[in-house]
């Protein structure tokens, strides 16, 4: 199954993003974004299934977390942009 990261503008982002997904019944879990999607520094990202991505964004947009960029990673890890 893919897994999709969904950037965020920081760590503390990235905790308000999963929370809001916890409580919307969607497993998130937190995690360092690959430097191919981050491109300089430390960059945290939210990864959700695939399943559940449409339903993820509409969650995080009426929360005001939207994510800056969307990865899709596939089963041997290499990710690429999502245009939206």
């Amino acid at each position: 199954m893919l897994k999709y990261l969904l950037m965020c503008r920081s760590l503390t982002y990235a905790q308000r993003a999963s929370r809001a997904l916890e409580h919307a019944g969607i497993t998130a879990v937190i995690t360092k974004a690959p430097k191919s999607a981050s491109g300089v520094g430390c960059g945290y990202c939210v990864k959700i299934s695939e399943s559940k991505l449409s339903l993820a964004l509409n969650v995080l947009r009426q929360e005001g977390l939207g994510p800056t960029r969307i990865f899709v990673m596939a089963h041997d890890g290499s990710v690429s942009e999502v245009n939206s």
